[in-house]
């Protein structure tokens, strides 16, 4: 199933949200990927094939598009633009703002003329603001979204995501925000400018940090793999993530009961946590003659999250990956076949990813959009004109069953409340969703977040009677979403046949770690045990520390797969429009991360061993890494990253010209990469003699890319995203106000998002009884008697 068969989109982004596109073109829209006459900037950029040419950043993030080139720099590509605007839908670009409104093109003026088109722009800091023309990079965003400050060891420098982690994210977001926009033109006819901030998408996957900050301002500090423990074994390390008393009690089980770890004081995790120097020697003991994928089996088995950390070739080669189809074959230019993540997620059962590899540059000739069926019955539901009755939020009206629990489920749902759906959180205090109670209470900053917006329905589904008020529930629904257990959802009969049956309009999302399908589907874990199994865990890493994996204590994907998740939900409700019926829609939480790092892949499969970890290195400038300034309250980072000869000198010139940087040698490329280490050590006396706001100043001044590696502390008072007004204060029952994370978008034709309190447990219970399901106050008060429907509970306890 393709549910934006149909679409049209004009592709101008280059370097930066090329993702975006691929996403649409993958869920069955046509993209047209327009290109300058000597090809996109991405076609140069590494990591490159065997021929040192043929760009696999590109060929990832533009397989399934066409290519038509046209030099909008003169006037006749701009005639030929506007043509093509003329039929598109959907415009997505990512030059460095103000840029295309000096050739005429700023997104109003566009839409001055094509009033249907959704133009989206996606660039570091958004469209305006004190940041907006500051000179960016992919690690400088990534930094100043705060992933990276908690990365790595605590004796070594924080430590950037692999990949392109910064503008693929804000990829997804924008993908999810240009769908949002989409929905809305099909309410009003109108189009609108959906402005995108990568580093507002990257601080969405922060880990509820700025919520947690604003109630208890403390700073968690770089440790590794953390709470998240890598045991050593034969052949490496598995992860094994063991929160609850169940797990402890079947490890010790598992491993023969060792005297000295039988004392009742480590049932409790904080205790065990405090002696992990004592706990972690004697499993390894255990583990050292068993190989990693063997530990993980029988751990699952024996009911314990746990996953092997493997290798890039591991992962592509693995009995599940095979099994899935993880990987497809693709040619990806210059002659080359590498092996690509074949999608994102699948649909109807069936997989969602690119049908093609890479465009050639121009191979579309000057063809515009194809006419095809599928667009003639696209059409039928675009609204002719404008109207003016319409809600400002556009998804009012919708009602949401949510099933999810921790990050994924929830945070998808939570993206259609801020919009205007309804949202129903179905939960009970007997089994709970693990982030309410996570610190021993029914309300935290965590959940309150990933739950704002939101009614509680507490109702028992273990009870008949209590699964039978949901299906009453989801027969009237539009969207419902799980991320339980795989199996779960479907044992509680509201799995994708039972909800058919239920109710054939409704379009559902489920996410499980592994997968719904394939060798290890049933295996359990949280989205830290992504990172062993999707390769993650090994790239996130210095070179140098290559036998001890680092990696950081972030639940990522978690957070971008329930982004992903609402992204889908759109695109299944366009297509509900077009063919009255409903869809399921389905994302493995591994295979999401694996996306994120698919050119990585192809290079290994195009030549085996060659993917390895990079700390904070790049092959595209020099110097180029993290550096540790003046401290404050706590340790205080910049990131620099220099990438051509111009900006070396530049950077030389705000520094004073030190003598140590007037070697001749660092005037080239060469030179400064084969002194990488002297030209860290030398820059970082600079660095230290200021506070991280002082350097990035200091050097965005003079246009070199520089950023803080920013802690929830900096975003409280950032100043781009104040002017954004991105932090939303609720004041929250149970806690005080705090501070929630906005949209990494802002749309003209979108309002202020929804932010009202998350819900007690129950909360809503007898309300959505009496209205959504006709019951007398009498008929509520006996089935909560009876133990099928809950009023908030008064005190707390652990199920």
């Amino acid at each position: 199933m393709q549910p934006l068969s149909g679409l049209r989109v004009v592709d101008l982004a280059d370097e930066k949200g090329e993702l975006c596109g691929r996403l649409l073109a993958d869920l069955g829209a046509e993209v047209i990927r327009v290109e300058p006459p000597e090809g996109a900037f991405s076609r140069r950029l590494p990591p490159f094939a065997p021929d040192g040419e043929t760009s696999l950043y590109f060929g990832f993030r533009n397989a399934g598009k066409r290519s038509r080139v046209m030099d909008i720099k003169t006037e006749q590509g701009r005639a030929a633009l506007e043509e093509l605007l003329a039929d598109a839908d959907i415009l997505i670009e990512s030059e460095h703002p103000g840029s295309l409104a000096a050739l005429g093109l700023a997104p109003p003026e566009i839409l001055g003329r094509h009033p249907q088109l959704v133009i989206t722009s996606i660039s570091d800091f958004g469209q305006e603001g004190p940041y907006a023309d500051y000179q960016s990079t992919n690690m400088v965003a990534v930094a100043m979204g705060g992933m990276m400050y908690r990365a790595g060891r605590p004796e070594r420098p924080p430590v950037v995501v692999p990949g392109n982690f910064a503008y693929d994210v804000a990829s997804g977001s924008a993908a999810f925000g240009t769908l949002l926009a989409f929905w809305k033109r099909l309410q009003t006819g109108r189009g609108q400018h959906v402005d995108v901030s990568a580093m507002e998408a990257v601080a969405n996957l922060a880990d509820w940090s700025l919520p947690n900050f604003s109630l208890n301002p403390s700073i968690g500090v770089r440790a590794g793999s953390g709470i998240y423990t890598l045991y050593r074994c034969a052949d490496g390390y598995v992860r094994m993530i063991v929160l609850v008393l169940r797990h402890w009690r079947a490890l010790l089980k598992w491993v023969g009961e060792p005297e000295e770890l039988m004392d009742p004081h480590y049932d409790q995790f904080i205790n065990r946590l405090i002696s992990m120097d004592k706990i972690v020697p004697i499993f390894e003991r255990f583990f050292l003659d068993k190989n990693k994928v063997d530990i993980a089996r029988e751990a699952q088995r024996r009911g314990i999250p746990a996953t092997p950390l493997l290798h890039p070739g591991e992962v592509m080669q693995n009995e599940h990956a095979l099994g899935r189809e993880t990987f497809a074959q693709f040619e990806v230019g210059g002659g080359f076949d590498a092996m690509l993540p074949s999608g994102f997620l699948t649909s109807e059962g069936q997989r969602v990813g690119p049908r093609t590899g890479p465009p050639n540059l121009g191979e579309a000739g000057e063809t515009g959009f194809s006419r095809t069926e599928a667009r003639a019955e696209f059409e039928k539901i675009l609204a002719p004109k404008a109207s003016s009755v319409v809600d400002a939020y556009p998804l009012r009206g919708l009602r949401v069953i949510d099933f999810g629990v921790g990050a994924v489920g929830v945070e998808a749902a939570r993206l259609l409340a801020e919009y205007g759906a309804e949202v129903i959180k179905i939960e009970s205090s007997s089994a709970p969703d693990f982030i309410r109670v996570i610190m021993s209470s029914y309300m935290n900053p965590s959940f309150a977040s990933s739950s704002r917006s939101k009614q509680s329905f507490g109702v028992d589904l273990k009870l008949e009677k209590g699964r039978e008020l949901v299906r009453r529930l989801v027969a009237d629904a539009d969207v419902l979403i799980e991320n339980n257990g795989t199996g779960a959802t479907e044992r509680m009969g509201f799995g994708p046949d039972a909800l058919r049956e239920i109710n054939p309009g409704i379009v559902s999302f489920s996410s499980q770690m592994v997968g719904s399908f394939g060798p290890w589907k049933n295996w359990i874990g949280y989205g830290p045990n992504t990172h062993p199994v999707s390769g993650l865990q090994y790239l996130w890493n210095y070179p140098e520390d290559e036998a001890s994996p680092a990696g950081s204590t972030a639940v990522y994907p978690d957070h971008f797969v329930g982004r992903i998740g609402a992204m889908v939900v759109l695109a299944g409700l366009i297509a509900r429009r077009r063919t009255g019926k409903g869809s399921h829609h389905d994302a493995a939480q591994f295979e999401v991360a694996i996306g994120l790092l698919g050119d990585l892949f192809a290079k290994e499969s195009l030549e085996p061993g060659s993917v390895r970890p990079l700390g904070n290195a790049s092959s595209r400038g020099a110097p180029w890494g993290c550096y540790r300034c003046a401290d404050s309250e706590q340790e205080e980072w910049c990131v620099i990253t220099v990438r051509s000869d111009e900006e070396w000198r530049r950077l030389c010139g705000a520094m004073g010209e030190p003598a140590w940087a007037m070697d001749p040698s660092y005037q080239s490329a060469s030179g400064r990469f084969a002194a990488r280490e002297a030209m860290d050590k030398g820059l970082e006396t600079w660095t230290r003699e200021r506070p991280p706001r002082e350097a990035m100043e200091t050097l965005q001044a003079v246009g070199v890319p520089c950023g803080i590696v920013a802690h929830p502390g900096h975003h409280m008072s950032d100043p781009q995203m104040l002017h954004r007004e991105y932090a939303k204060p609720v004041e929250q029952q149970e806690l005080s106000t705090i501070l929630l994370e906005g949209p990494a978008f802002i749309g003209s034709d979108l309002p202020e998002v929804i932010t009202e309190q998350a819900p007690l447990l129950g909360e809503h219970t007898r309300a959505i009884a009496e209205e959504l399901l006709g019951f007398s106050p009498s008929e509520i008060e006996a089935l909560i008697d009876e133990g099928v429907l809950e009023d908030p509970p008064r005190e707390f306890k652990l199920a």
